[in-house]
């Protein structure tokens, strides 16, 4: 099997990268690609189905994996993706059970376990396509994720997420929203709006708490427009019980969706941000051959 590992040279990680595969010298083959200026990962993504590469090796974050995702698009079938947990959030890892504070595990289990297939998203906005594997998220849910403090993660968990949310409460702006989904049309005012893939979001909020990675269905949350201490309340019980919030946060699952804000939202795809959010969603099944720990919690066919 032919193997290419994808990290950023120029990253405080490369060394750790390079230590890590290090310890599994001898067991297996494989070419250390770098990348070191914007769009490269989407080009070694590229380069990798062109190449006939077996299974490409991602050692970064959300972000860098997207990219590579979209240079394998539309030709999915052509390589295997595999992750090592080194980014900021690592949230699609976290879906498929890749453990970050046990890199050498992780790296072992992208040489050696076999793939499992997982949906990807494929979104069409303004003539365009883009393809994401874990979640887009708009309005408050794109800038939380991003200003959520690392101290703040390991002391709260999840709720870190929504206190931070209701500290920009004032900066932030009441959107109208439209989603045009499989079988109705819903108007809603909100904060904020994901469409996700895997679960988690934010460096492992639970934005999206039934999602599964291979189940042909999209989860779409929309963060209503609440007084402050009812926003606190329906995120402490989302983040606790997904069920206590029912109501307040509202949650669809569909095939696809087609988005339209006003005014616009900014808002991410896999971390890389976007203008707004006005947008089709869609789900195709089954259509990426990705490495899964033993015991992932967003997978249905475990």
């Amino acid at each position: 099997m032919r193997v290419a590992v994808v990290f950023n040279a120029r990253a405080g990680t490369a060394g750790r990268i390079k230590d890590v595969l290090a310890t599994l010298s001898g067991q297996f083959e494989y070419e250390l690609w770098a990348t070191t200026g914007s769009g490269d990962a989407t080009r070694l993504g590229r380069r990798a189905v062109e190449e006939s590469i077996d299974r490409i090796v991602v050692a970064g974050g959300d972000g860098t994996v997207g990219q590579v995702v979209n240079g394998l698009a539309p030709d999915f079938d052509a390589c295997e993706l595999a992750i090592l947990p080194l980014g900021t959030g690592n949230d699609l890892a976290r879906s498929l059970g890749l453990p970050a504070d046990k890199l050498g595990q992780a790296a072992e289990w992208a040489f050696r376990r076999p793939a499992v297939r997982i949906d990807v998203i494929q979104v069409e906005r303004d003539g365009d396509e883009h393809y994401l594997v874990n979640a887009a998220t708009g309005g408050f849910g794109g800038k939380v994720a991003a200003d959520v403090q690392a101290a703040d993660k390991q002391r709260w968990g999840a709720f870190a997420y929504w206190m931070t949310a209701i500290s920009h409460l004032t900066r932030l702006s009441e959107h109208q929203v439209t989603l045009t989904l499989d079988d109705e049309t819903v108007h809603l005012s909100t904060y904020g709006v994901a469409v996700a893939n895997g679960r988690f979001v934010g460096g492992g909020f639970p934005i999206a708490p039934r999602a599964l990675l291979d189940d042909g269905l999209l989860d779409v949350t929309v963060i209503p427009v609440l007084p402050t201490l009812e926003l606190l309340a329906a995120g402490l019980s989302f983040s606790l019980n997904p069920a206590m919030a029912e109501g307040r946060v509202r949650g669809f699952q569909t095939r696809s969706v087609a988005i339209h804000a006003e005014p616009d939202i900014p808002f991410s795809l896999d971390g890389e941000p976007h203008r707004t959010i006005d947008a089709r969603f869609q789900v195709l099944p089954r259509r990426l051959a990705v490495v899964a720990g033993p015991a992932p919690v967003a997978l249905r066919s475990s």
